[in-house]
């Protein structure tokens, strides 16, 4: 925990991808090879537009098992989800009745 992690994401498709990570922030390192300039860019919600690459960065400081999706639910329906999980956690166990 507290690891920094670095992830490229690319856009290879014709429409934009507003991309979400849930619990963490993301900070934008690049854009398209070439570097963030002025304050740094902090966001949970990277719009990536086609033929776009950015580089990001976040800190693995909240653990949990995290849905990262595109921000239009229909690309996430068809399959444009990805989950961010940390070692020791585990998925809880769904109960189909109330408790007695």
């Amino acid at each position: 925990m507290g690891d920094t992690v670095g992830m490229r994401i690319t856009n290879r498709g014709i429409i934009d991808h507003p991309m979400h990570l849930h619990g963490h922030r993301v900070r934008v390192l690049s854009r398209n090879g070439a570097p963030v300039s002025g304050s740094p860019w902090w966001t949970d919600t990277l719009n990536v537009a086609p033929g776009q690459t950015y580089e990001i960065t976040f800190t693995a400081d909240n653990p949990g098992i995290w849905m990262d999706h595109c921000h239009n639910f229909e690309h996430a329906a068809d399959g444009m989800v990805w989950h961010l999980s940390y070692t020791g956690i585990a998925a809880a166990a769904h109960s189909s009745h109330a408790p007695e």
